[in-house]
Formats: structure tokens, sequence, C-alpha cells
């Protein structure tokens, strides 16, 4: 039986993590694909904002790069009636063609943008070559970008941020690409983070050619798109865990009740085997009086008659404590409280065992130092938990039985201590002997009368009169069952 439950149990715990496993799975497949979904919808926010940002990075930086410009006029040719103006930079390199100026606004120069050619169209080479603006431009918008607080770009990003609804930290920085270097950057930021960030391209100075691009991260990014996923992943992961739990605790309900069928079946074995000996022995006993010499002998029938009134008041006794444990069970057993002398108790008790263990080389010895011995209990049911308790310590006794009994007062309460020197009890099965039907054996159901319930019955006895049961064994040195009566019973 004991292999045939450990195959069960491996088959049952091999299927819990394989349908664990299929179930963690099925989580991890939902959550990669959900982060992958809040991603690419991030990813999306980011690029919508991010060119925003760009956008108002760029006026920014045109702000301060008109206010650093110089206008040459001269005129296309001498026939020409119009007149053209060369923008130029301050460090004298051209950087657009106008056509048309206008002055009369309050006294600024107005540049009009649909009346400008800027060099980047393909006779931009007639004045400068494309690349050449760009590198030499580089470094003198640089000094552009430096002038302006970095203050205005960090609100131009958080206040962007905000309006997309996107409360996340952030880094930027403005990246020249032709020195490799950035111009202005959080300071957490550094180089390798242009291959991870997102990365936009700055219009500088009204020209198509960019040389320098923003640059926009986000640590937390993960987090925040998790954030999002929360209100999806919280349910998911909930219905896995509550499916794992109902899956462990479905295994350990169906094993719990495979070893109660075991032990059941342990019990109806054992029970049928105690009931055979006395219908055995009664049945012999009438079949040994049916016989025709044994009427005439008085004294040989006396014997049969007083073997069968014996048996007869072990298979009742058996019964009655069938009985009593079912009533328990069911919460209808009834105490009848009084008076209960224990010490008076305990003294019939050994009387009616003295024969039996002195037939078997051994003794009793009393230690009765409870100043009070008396409590408020059913007698009949404190008879039946020290019966039980002696019972025990003969039948698992290797030797000549010696059995101590010890009474004393602690703390409000009767202590008795039945203490034998038999085979002892190993500490893995202790915590199990007042569980019902549980016996200790040593492989063969039968090596030992009874059938699991004595130790039950005397825990479910002593608890329900308020009191407790401890018990200290030694394997190969014996054991000791502690009982505690309260004085004052407030149990019914």
């Amino acid at each position: 039986m004991g292999r045939k439950r450990v195959i069960f149990l491996f088959c049952w715990i091999l299927l819990l993590l394989i349908l664990l496993g299929v179930l963690a799975f099925s989580f991890y497949r939902l959550y990669v694909q959900a982060e992958k979904a809040q991603k690419a919808a991030f990813t999306g926010e980011v690029l919508k904002v991010g060119r925003e940002i760009a956008v108002k990075f760029n006026n920014r930086i045109n702000e301060e790069f008109m206010s650093d410009t110089a206008l040459v006029s001269f005129s296309e040719s001498a026939d020409s009636p119009d007149t053209h103006t060369l923008l130029v930079m301050n460090d004298g390199v051209p950087s657009a063609l106008l056509t048309q100026t206008v002055t009369e606004y309050q006294g600024d120069l107005v540049i009009l943008k649909q009346d400008t050619s800027y060099f980047h169209s393909d006779d931009s080479a007639k004045i400068v070559v494309l690349d050449t603006v760009a590198t030499g431009h580089s470094l003198y918008t640089d000094s552009i970008i430096k002038r302006i607080d970095s203050h205005d770009f960090t609100d131009i990003v958080k206040k962007t941020l905000h309006e997309y609804g996107m409360d996340i930290a952030f880094e930027y920085g403005i990246f020249n690409f032709p020195k490799d270097h950035f111009v202005i950057r959080s300071k957490s930021m550094d180089k390798n983070i242009v291959d991870k960030a997102y990365i936009f391209a700055l219009q500088t100075n009204n020209t198509e050619v960019y040389t320098h691009y923003l640059i926009l991260n986000f640590p937390s990014e993960r987090a925040f798109f998790l954030k999002k996923m929360f209100p999806i992943v919280l349910p998911i992961a909930g219905i896995v865990v509550l499916l794992s739990l109902l899956m462990i605790i479905m295994i350990v309900t169906l094993t719990q009740q495979k070893r109660n069928q075991e032990v059941k079946n342990d019990f109806i074995n054992n029970m049928t085997h105690e009931f055979k000996t006395p219908i055995s022995t009664i049945s012999l006993a009438c079949e040994a009086m049916e016989d025709d010499s044994i009427q005439t002998d008085v004294a040989t029938r006396k014997s049969y008659v007083s073997m069968i009134r014996a048996e007869n008041e072990r298979l009742q006794k058996m019964v009655t404590n069938i009985l009593q444990l079912a009533q328990l069970k069911k919460g209808q057993l009834k105490i009848n409280a009084e008076d209960v002398n224990v010490h008076g108790v305990l003294n019939a008790i050994v009387r009616s065992f003295s024969l039996q263990v002195t037939n078997l080389g051994g003794k009793f010895v009393t230690r009765f130092n409870a100043e009070m011995p008396i409590v408020v209990a059913d007698k009949s049911h404190v008879e039946s938990i020290f019966v039980n308790l002696i019972e025990n310590a003969l039948k698992y006794s290797n030797k000549q039985p010696v059995i101590e009994l010890s009474t004393w007062c602690e703390r409000g309460m009767l202590a008795v201590s039945v203490t034998d020197n038999g085979i002892g009890i190993p500490k893995k099965n202790i915590k199990h002997i007042f569980d019902e039907f549980y016996r200790v054996t040593k492989g063969n159901v039968h090596d030992n009368k009874g059938y699991g319930l004595g130790l039950n019955y005397v825990k479910k006895i002593v608890e329900i009169h308020g009191g407790r049961v401890k018990v200290k064994s030694v394997l190969g040195e014996g054991s000791t069952f502690t009982v505690y009566i309260p004085y004052k019973n407030n149990k019914k």
C-alpha cells in the first residue's frame, strides 16, 4: 500500500508541475504579447511627442540664431532692378539668399520665408559646398545652443510630455553628429545612449542640413508601460494564481482522501481481526459445551461459561468504544459531570491490571503527589482515558513492563502521567499518534492489537473536559503520556 501511495503522489505531483508549467508558459506568452503591444503604443506616443519637442527646440534655437546674423545687400546684375540680400553668419559664412526684406515693422528686420532661398538647392554649390556648410556651421550652432539656458529646453520637454499625458522621468540631449559629441545633455547620459534612445533631427538655422539631433531617453520606460499593463496583467496573474491554488488544494485533498481511505481500510482489517478472536473463542466454547461429557462436568462447564462471558464483555467494550467515537465525531457524546477522585480511579485500574502485569513479570509504581485529586468530570470516561493509556503501555512493551503513575497539581489542573519502559515512538510518528485510525506498526498491520482509536479517543475526551494531553517518547526507552484535567470544568 505504501508503494502504491508513493506512486500515486508522484503521478499527481508530476501532473501538477506539468499543468503549472503550461499555465506559467501561457501567462508568459500573454505577458510578452501585452508588453510588445504596450511597447509599440509607447513608441508611437514618443515619436509623436518627440517630433513636437523637436519643432519647439527648432524654434527656440532659430530665435537665438536670428539674433546673431547680418544682412549684406547686393544686386544680381547691373541691369537688374531687383535687389537681393545675402544672409551671412557672424563668422562670414553665407547661409541664405533673400530676394526681399521688410524693415518697416516697428524698426525690426522681418524676413519673409517664402522669399528666401536657402543653400540646399542644386545651385547652392555655386556659393558654398553643402558638406562644408554642415561641418563648418556645426560648431557655430553649438555656440548658439549653449547660449540658451538649459532650463528652457527642460521646460519644453516636461510641458510637452505632460500635454500628452506622459508624466515619466526623462533624459534629453542635443547631439552634434559631425563632431560626434553632445552639445547639452542630462548628467546621466553618455554617447552610448545614442544607439538606444529616440532620435529626432533638428532643423537648425533654417537649413535642411541636419547636423544636430534631439536625443530623448526614458530610464523608467519599461516600468511606465508595465504600469499601463497592470490592469491587464493583474487579472491574468490572479487567474493563474487562483488556478494554481485550486490545483494544489485538489491534489492535497485527493492525497488526503486516499490516505483516509487507506487508513479506514486498515481500520476495518484490524477491527475484523480484533472481533474475530473473541467470536472464534465463543464459537469454540459453545461447541465444547454441546459435548455430552461436558454437561456432567460442572467445573469445566463453568470455565467455558466464564470464557464466553469474558469474550462477550470484550466485544461489548470494543463496540462501545466505536460507538462513543462516532458520537464524539458528531458532537453527541453526553458528559455526566460529577466529582471524581482520580486517585481512587487509578487505584481501581491498578488492581484490575495487577494480575496481568504480574504474569508478565512487571509492576506498577505509583507516585500520587497531588494534594487535591478530585476533579469535576465524567467518571466512566476518566476511567477509559487511563485504561487506554495503560493498555498501550502493555501492548507496546517488549520486556517486563514497569508502569509508573504520577499525579501533581499544575496551574489549576490535575496532572496525571503514565510512564512505561516500552519500545517508544519514533519522532516522525509522534505528531500522528492522536489521529483517527493511526497506528505505529512494523510492517504487518496485525503486529499489534487495536485499531488506532484509543489515543484519538483519549485526546478528544480530555479536550471535552477542557484539558490537554502531552507526550514525550524516546525510541527504545519508553513513553510518557501526561493528561491535564482542570479542576473547574466549563465544558458541557
